[in-house]
Formats: C-alpha cells, structure tokens, sequence
C-alpha cells in the first residue's frame, strides 16, 4: 500500500506544535491548546507569507484577548454578550483591514469568554492572549528556520510550464491553424503573478533566494505580450497565409516543414495576422535566450518536442 508522501509544510507544522507544547511546559503557560492551535494556524507556504500571516494574527490575538476581557468584566457567560464581542471583532478587523486576523481573534475572544471560571479576569485574559503569541512566534520561526519554502523552484517550474504550453499553442497554429482556448496559459500566468509577489516579499527576508528579479520580470512581460497577441490571431482570419519569415522560423525551430499554401495571395488580414505572429516568435525566442542563459531551470525537461 502506497503512502501519500508528506511535505515539509506538514512536518514543520508538527514540529512548531511540539516545540510550543515544550516550551508551554517549561515556563507554565496556562493555555498550550491556544498556543498550538496558533501555531498550526501560522504555517504558511512562504516565510513571507507566515510572516504577515503571523503579523495579523497577533493583531487578532491581541483583538480577541482585548475585546473578551472586556465581555469577562460587563457580562461573564452571556450568550448577548459573546454574540455582540463576535460582531465587534469582525467588524474591528475589517475597519483595520486585517480580515485574515478575524479568525485567531474570535478564537481567542471564545477561549477566555467560555474558559473562564473564577479569579483574576485581567490577569487571565492577559495570559490567554500570551500563550496565543508564543505560538504565533514559534510557528513563524521554525518556518524561517528549517528549510524555507523554495519559492523559487515552484517559479521555475511554472516557467517552464509556461513555456511548454506557448510552444503547443504556436505548433498547433502553425499546423492546425487553430489552437483552441487559452485558458490554461491565462491561469499560468495568473499563477505566476501571484508566486512573483510572495518571491519578492520572500527577496526583502533575503531567505537564501537566487536574485532573478529582472529576468522573471522580463520573461512575465514577454508571456503577458505572447498572450495578448494569440488573444488577437484568435480572431482575425481562418486559413492565413503565413509569410516567409514566419515559415522559415517555425520550420526550423520545430524541424518540421509546414504544407505549402496554394493561394498566395494576401489581403490586409493576411498582414495584421503575420504582425502578431511574428511577435509571439519574437518574444518566445527571447523568452528561450533568458532560460537557457540567465535562469538555470531543473534538469531533465526536454522543451524542444
């Protein structure tokens, strides 16, 4: 029986939990349940990521153990009470725009309003809030400590997924004339955008990345462009006439003749088309000439199919 393998994610995770559990017994923290579950709570993708995750929920944290000292002192076991702390909550963190922390603060708020029996209120608020923060600490920590998200590598690895998928979409227009939906290169680059901000918040942590920022900058723009211009070939003209330029870059790039066109030939479209196509061939060869030159891509992917 095949096990499903487990990620890093998943063992730093565990061992943030243990170390709080640990650290909760040596200096008596009264809640290490509120301190793990924070720990669980903080594990990100990226450090940069656990890092603003981390940021808002101590702002939560802090939130929550605020607000239900609060409900402890006016009304101790009210369900009125509790309800209206759960509604100031949200709505404190969506006016300070910090809706991530909303959750780490209710769970926080329900600890010490539930919890509580007896004694001190304000000292028990405080403490539930601390337990909460040294979680928080611990988890963001050992996210930065063992083993950083590679980032980077999941970059790549859209890159050349990237290019891939341009490569099919020109041969299947080149030989087919049509090349069906660009949707899946839409969600790449979507996706691409979205790991490029994380690579650069993760570049100011400085947590051991390779710098690549202008080339990954270039190769989005150039994908971005290539994109725009299929958008526009999409629609121009069924059966083209592809001109000489065009045809000698494609057959020797793909080292495969295209079948001769019988009319030859061209009416306005005919140009309009050729404009974008040779843009999309100009970009992709630039786009080759930056991962073959500037970005080391892993081994073993064979682009030329």
């Amino acid at each position: 029986m095949d096990f499903p393998k487990v990620g890093m994610r998943t063992i730093k995770t565990v061992i943030a939990v243990i170390l709080t559990l640990i650290v909760s017994e040596i200096f008596g923290l009264n809640s290490p349940i509120l301190a793990s579950i924070a720990a669980v709570m903080i594990m990100e993708g990226s450090v940069s990521e656990s890092l603003s995750s981390g940021k808002n929920r101590m702002y939560g944290t802090i939130i929550g153990g605020a607000i239900g000292l609060v409900i402890l002192y006016i009304g101790p076991g009210n369900f009125l009470f509790i309800g209206i702390g759960l509604v100031l909550i949200i709505n404190i963190c969506n006016r300070l725009k910090i809706e991530d922390a909303a959750r780490m603060a209710m769970v926080v708020f329900l600890v010490i309003v539930l919890d509580y029996t007896e004694g001190d209120a304000f000292n028990y608020a405080i403490n539930r809030t601390f337990d909460t923060l040294v979680g928080v600490v611990i988890s963001i920590a050992v996210n930065y400590i063992i083993r950083p998200p590679r980032i980077e590598r999941k970059i790549k690895r859209l890159l050349d997924d990237m290019y891939l998928e341009v490569q099919y979409l020109v041969k299947k227009l080149a030989w087919e004339e049509h090349f069906g939906s660009l949707d899946n290169l839409r969600k790449q680059i979507n996706m691409m955008e979205e790991n490029y901000e994380v690579y650069m918040d993760d570049i100011k942590l400085q947590t051991r990345l390779e710098n690549h920022i202008s080339s990954y900058q270039k190769l989005f723009n150039h994908f971005e462009k290539i994109r725009n211009h299929l958008s526009a070939i999409k629609y121009i003209k069924e059966h083209p006439h592809i001109n000489e330029k065009n045809r000698e870059f494609l057959e020797k790039y793909f080292n495969k003749k295209l079948p001769r066109q019988d009319n030859t030939e061209t009416d306005d479209l005919d140009f309009i088309y050729n404009f974008h196509l040779e843009e999309v061939l100009n970009r992709f060869e630039a786009i080759e000439k930056i991962l073959e030159e500037d970005i080391d891509i892993e081994e073993g992917i064979n682009r030329k199919q």
